[in-house]
């Protein structure tokens, strides 16, 4: 404890031997009324001071604001929400999607201004130049319904701090504002502008997201993915998107649909322009696009057009000077004609690795969706292994499954540890190149639908790599992915032992 706390505390102690009744009565007493009135009175008439105007919203015909970027006004729309209240607009933009909040708050603090501090009152207009009042970065003027006005000007930051800019209503006196207040009066109009260029994904699932498409410059194949729709709506169903370009493969349980719907909230750094022309394209690099992403919904399509990529210099540490990319232009079918900036990391598809979005289980048909499954292999075995539901005379009863191999009925365990292992295999690396060795072992999956008679087949080649001690997996004819020699030793090993009654080994 400190010298001065302890005399503090003997202090107190001697209070309370000497006289604690008293010091209690004078510790409880109220406080006299006039020193409180005195401090509320000080502070209202402080407050008083710094409203330079007190309107209301309603009452405004017209705010003029001019700065940098020009001179606009925001009137009444002609249009009141469902409380009544006006509803703002900015005539020159108004096929624009207009955030009417932001309108709203402008107008409001247009007519009812109150200042932070006051800092100085000039004797001469020349003394408003150390402010930036000379030359402001904007002037505001509100005209109000009985025709009278309310004008000011808004100049330089405050020194140390972020927050407050100096301004000044009739010249003379100068004050601080906070820039929450006068920050929208400063850009152009066009920061009235909603920044959603995408609408936010619905929850409800009234939507989804049946094909995406995303063509983009150093891709010599678009990224395609679609949505997998079981045909027999009783299915179970194991992935929910596809991907037919430039793979063809079943793409990755999480990645997959988060990419499909990564469009979907899409918001803009920045608008440039309203009324973009076609034969205006070419200044912002969307006559020949770096991007396109068209997303094809079960409700209607949405396109997302990314043009010219904007840099900023950047200084790396050894002191040397390299652009990045900071942005890029780009143009949503939603609001047609509006000119956003983007984040340069705001749009997946702009990075997106399609070979990263596949699953390494690129190949898991269920069961019950198959007829049969051809099998060979470089020993000469063949396997026809087939799979039939019949469904019980009885009522109520379940489908049961008939499982043979080569015409001849099999055991249900041993006929699924079998399969299990077959479709276990994965993806360990991507392997894309055409070269490939012998042929090892091939399975063909045939799917039936037994209610209209839709077929279809995946097949599956195992070959040996001529590079390296690994397997090349090849899906309907393309080398896909390469895994581990032990999951071909093991699937030859896994075929002897199902043939001759042995265990099957589902690990590699």
């Amino acid at each position: 404890m400190g010298k001065n706390a302890k005399i503090i505390v003997f202090s107190l102690i001697g209070l309370a031997v000497l006289g604690g009744v008293a010091a209690l009565l004078a510790l409880t007493a109220p406080a006299p009324e006039t020193a409180e009135e005195d401090t509320t009175a000080a502070v209202q008439e402080e407050s008083a001071a710094l409203t330079l105007s007190d309107r209301d919203e309603q009452e405004v015909a017209s705010v003029e604001i001019t700065n940098a970027s020009g001179t606009y006004s925001i009137t009444p729309s002609g249009n009141t929400d469902g409380e009544g209240k006006i509803i703002w607009t900015i005539a020159d933009i108004a096929s624009a999607p207009l955030n009417t909040d932001s309108l709203s708050t402008a107008v409001g603090y247009a007519a009812s201004f109150t200042a932070r501090e006051f800092a100085e009152e000039v004797a001469d207009s020349s003394e408003l130049a150390k402010y930036g009042l000379d030359k402001p970065q904007a002037t505001v003027k509100t005209t109000f319904g009985d025709g009278s006005t309310f004008s000011f000007r808004i100049g330089n930051d405050v020194p140390n701090t972020a927050t407050s800019v100096y301004m000044t209503a009739d010249g003379k006196n100068v004050y601080t504002a906070y820039k929450s207040r006068t920050g929208s009066y400063t850009g152009s109009k066009y920061g009235f502008v909603s920044l959603s260029a995408m609408p936010a994904y619905d929850q409800s699932g009234t939507e989804e997201v049946m094909k995406l498409t995303v063509e983009r410059v150093g891709l010599d194949e678009p990224i395609v993915l679609e949505n997998i729709i079981p045909e027999d709506e009783n299915a179970i169903q194991v992935y929910s998107y596809r991907m037919i370009s430039p793979y063809s493969a079943y793409v990755d349980l999480t990645d997959g649909p988060t990419f499909a719907y990564s469009a979907f909230g899409l918001n803009a750094n920045e608008v440039v322009a309203v009324d973009l022309k076609e034969e205006e394209y070419p200044l912002v690099g969307l006559d020949d696009p770096n991007c396109v992403i068209t997303v094809e919904t079960n409700l209607k399509t949405y396109t997302i057009t990314v043009g010219t990529a904007l840099t900023e210099k950047v200084t790396a540490e050894d002191g040397s000077e390299y652009d990045r990319i900071s942005g890029f232009y780009g143009i949503s079918s939603e609001h047609p004609g509006v000119l956003y900036i983007f984040d340069a990391s705001s749009i997946a598809a702009m990075s997106a690795d399609p070979s990263k979005l596949i699953s390494t289980k690129f190949l898991m048909p269920y069961i019950y969706d198959l007829d049969s499954i051809d099998y060979s292999d470089n020993t000469g075995r063949t396997l026809k292994l087939g799979i039939k539901l019949i469904e019980k005379p009885e009522a109520n009863k379940e489908e049961v499954a008939e499982f043979t191999v080569n015409g001849e009925q099999c055991g249900e365990s041993e006929f699924k540890s079998l399969y299990q292992y077959l479709i276990s295999v994965s993806g360990e690396e991507l392997y894309l190149d055409s070269d490939k060795g012998e042929l090892i072992a091939e399975i063909t999956y045939n799917y039936i639908d037994p209610a209209d008679g839709i077929e279809g087949k995946d097949t599956v080649r195992l070959y040996t790599s001529n590079t390296d001690r690994k397997v090349i997996i090849s899906l309907n004819g393309e080398n896909l992915f390469k895994t581990r020699q032990m999951y071909a030793t093991q699937l030859l090993s896994n075929i002897e032992s199902f043939l001759n009654g042995g265990e099957i080994v589902l690990t590699y």
